[in-house]
């Protein structure tokens, strides 16, 4: 009897272990983007199709006279077909919020937020290295300048699209 339920105890735990459709859930990310320039962060797969990321950037200082950051937050929905190596869909949109912080000068501070809508493609090289190219567009809905000399601030409301274009490498864990 006890070979038995040890029998069925085996089989049953490797039946749940290859019926996981995720095989790793978190993604470490580096990459490039029009709005959210060179970034890092972490995507977490919470759903069989649905990953939520964070992601901090910053335009590494290549103009002197200004210091661009960036703090991302999304969500990717995947569809289509399942990548062989990745085991999720490899289509997918993706909607999310950007904040963009220039400081263009010693005097002068911008602080932009944005809307993101993008759809791209995952292409997994392996188990655990992967590439993802998305493109779409972003809509500013708010542009805030703070001048610290004069302590005046305005903030401008008016909807602005911009493209957005994104290339990612992740490593999965």
């Amino acid at each position: 009897m006890k070979k038995t339920l040890l029998v069925f105890f085996f089989i049953c735990t490797v039946h749940a272990v290859n019926a996981q459709i995720i095989k790793s859930k978190l993604d470490l990310v580096v990459g490039l983007s029009a709005r959210e320039y060179f970034h890092a962060g972490a995507r977490y797969q919470y759903a069989e199709i649905a990953q939520a990321g964070i992601y901090f950037g910053n335009d590494l200082e290549l103009n002197a006279s200004e210091l661009i950051t960036t703090f991302c937050i999304d969500n990717m929905v995947h569809f289509g077909k399942h990548s062989f190596y990745s085991n999720r869909p490899v289509w997918y949109a993706r909607q999310g919020y950007t904040y963009l912080k220039n400081r263009a000068s010693a005097n002068e501070t911008k602080k932009y937020s944005y809307i993101d809508l993008s759809a791209g493609r995952d292409f997994a090289f392996n188990d655990w290295l992967g590439l993802n190219i998305d493109i779409g567009f972003m809509v500013q809905f708010r542009e805030k300048t703070e001048k610290n000399a004069s302590t005046t601030t305005s903030v401008n409301n008016t909807l602005h699209t911009l493209p957005l274009a994104r290339l990612q490498f992740y490593v999965s864990f």
